[in-house]
């Protein structure tokens, strides 16, 4: 049998309810696993390690009663530190909701527990949210599981890093601008942003009451896809079903391989071919085509976010107003409260999209962006493009690089269509290259089976991160 902490979430789940693992011993692999080799990736910032080990036990009891408490019961998972966990400090990444203690699971929680999940910990972000690089001012900075010197991505960068490093096997996280799908590429694993709003986001920082909610998706991530899938059944509060591949035969397959003005890389090119190839094996019909509103779709995205008024900057005063320039000025006194990487992208917004915003209507290129995507792909097709131009690049890239290759993400976000990141392969420097399948609104089912096709076809079985292999003494 594989180490423990390499097999998937449906896996574990499976052998609890046979009774060949114990909730307890899974509970214990993964604290061990942890241990191990947080330090070296720092995602888990907030551990619930004594509340899990109770569960656990619980847990174990049940099962040995014949008491089921749902399709997760005794799986380990984590949650990005945007959600309310209650009793558990959860921080957004600021310094500013530090001591920050709510009362109450935010819904998406509680529905994972709900179906019997047990929780691990919290997992590092960037402050409020906002950057392309997991790093704060509290917790510090996230490696990437697969390199240490490369950026785990933003803004579920920490949930992306330890669940590619084995130490949880499902977690959630969210999706403004390919805060799901960016990391999700970055460390090799698999993620779901939704259709926008699909879910709640009651007990999520930063609230969102303005227009940002039609950007914003809240999803699963985990190293597999039937994973996924199980995880957005329990979060839609239903019964898991299985995944049918069938429903791709004859369907239109659109695909490209830039965002029209960053050429992507070799690797990232090569994945997106291997993935058409898979899905036209499967029966899908390719074409080569894309929608061209999805260009310089950072622009559209920016006024759209700036149009959304004090929304964001609220958010990073936990309800008072910073603005990006005032908080600048703290910055070059030594006195900063966010960290460099979501300061710089802060300032770029606040100064660009301004300038922009008189000249472009970001709800009429919404609906451009639709219109198009539907066009091309049908009503039952999807597309196949790259999340990002290149593999994980090394730490710091998005003070230089942010807005260009943002176009690759923020296209879906603007057009409010869900997506799934799969992981496809390799570099030849042994970097994981992922795709996103997107898909007309609410085809979220459609996605899950165009991505079992694509982890049957060219990732059947998980390889754990070197870095891993040399920290940890699996446990059998």
């Amino acid at each position: 049998m594989p180490p423990i902490c390499d097999l998937s979430a449906s896996e574990l789940a499976r052998r609890i309810r046979e009774r060949s693992l114990s909730p307890v011993a899974i509970i214990e692999a993964h604290i061990e696993r942890n241990l191990a080799l947080n330090a070296e990736i720092n995602a888990l910032v907030t551990p619930t390690f004594a509340q899990a080990r109770e569960q656990a036990h619980a847990a174990a009891i049940a099962i040995e009663r014949g008491e089921v408490w749902g399709p997760l019961h005794g799986v380990p998972f984590t949650v990005k530190d945007s959600y309310d966990v209650a009793g558990v400090r959860s921080t957004g990444g600021l310094i500013s909701r530090s001591d920050h203690f709510p009362q109450h699971d935010a819904p998406l929680v509680a529905r994972l527990r709900g179906a019997g999940a047990i929780l691990l910990g919290k997992t590092n972000l960037p402050d409020n949210n906002g950057g392309y690089e997991t790093n704060n001012l509290i917790f510090g900075r996230t490696n990437n599981a697969w390199d240490v010197t490369r950026s785990a991505g933003g803004s579920t960068g920490g949930e992306a890093a330890l669940i590619a490093a084995g130490g949880s096997p499902l977690g959630i996280g969210s999706d403004i601008a390919g805060s799901i799908r960016l990391p999700a590429h970055f460390n090799g694993i698999v993620g779901l942003r939704p259709t926008s709003a699909a879910l709640p986001d009651d007990g999520f920082w930063h609230p969102l009451t303005s227009s940002l909610r039609d950007l914003n998706a809240l999803g699963p991530l985990a190293r597999r896809v039937e994973d996924v899938a199980l995880a957005w059944a329990v979060l839609n509060e239903r019964e898991p079903q299985p995944i049918t591949t069938g429903v791709l035969h004859g369907q239109r397959l659109a695909y490209w391989f830039t965002d029209g003005i960053t050429p992507s890389s070799g690797a990232v090119r090569g994945g997106v071919q291997a993935a058409v190839r898979a899905l036209a094996q499967a029966g899908m019909q390719p074409v080569a085509h894309a929608p061209a509103a999805r260009r310089w779709a950072s622009i559209g995205f920016g006024v759209h976010f700036q149009q959304a008024g004090d929304d964001y900057a609220r958010g990073f005063g936990n309800g008072t107003r910073w603005t990006a320039r005032s908080e600048l000025a703290r910055w070059l006194n030594g006195r900063g409260r966010v960290g460099a990487e979501s300061l710089w992208l802060w300032l770029l917004l606040e100064t660009l999209n301004p300038l922009a915003a008189p000249l472009i209507d970001s709800g009429q290129w919404r609906e451009q962006l639709r219109h198009q995507f539907a066009e091309i792909v049908g009503s039952d097709g999807i597309a196949v493009c790259p999340v990002f131009p290149t593999t994980a690049p090394k730490h710091g890239w998005s003070r230089t690089a942010a807005l260009l290759p943002s176009s690759y993400t923020t296209w879906v976000n603007l057009a409010g269509l869900p997506a799934l990141a799969v992981p496809v392969g390799f570099s030849g420097k042994g970097m994981p290259v992922g795709v996103q399948i997107v898909g007309n609104p609410h085809s979220e089912d459609l996605l899950l089976a165009a991505g079992m096709v694509l982890q049957a076809a060219l990732r059947p079985v998980w390889h754990t991160p070197p870095l891993v292999q040399t920290l940890v003494t699996c446990r059998h």
